[in-house]
């Protein structure tokens, strides 16, 4: 895609995104486009982080580990 390009690490692995926004705008691109270019990246975002979430398997399981790290009474 036109305008969007990466930040690269030492490593070549990728940790950031530019969004530039003049290029998309010449592609035909408007401001709509780009928020839901983002939320679309950031509903993938949300379910990477998700992935390593913490899962309970019923509410007893989660009331005793939120009582032990002290989130509830």
């Amino acid at each position: 895609m036109t305008g969007i390009n990466y930040v690269l690490d030492e490593h070549g692995e990728k940790t950031a995104l530019l969004i530039d926004l003049q290029k998309l705008r010449q592609t035909g691109s408007n401001e709509k486009d780009v928020m839901e270019f983002i939320e679309d990246i950031e509903d993938v975002l949300a379910v990477e982080l998700s992935k390593t979430e913490n899962n309970y398997s019923n509410w007893e399981e989660a009331k005793i580990r939120l009582k032990a790290k002290g989130v509830i009474d």
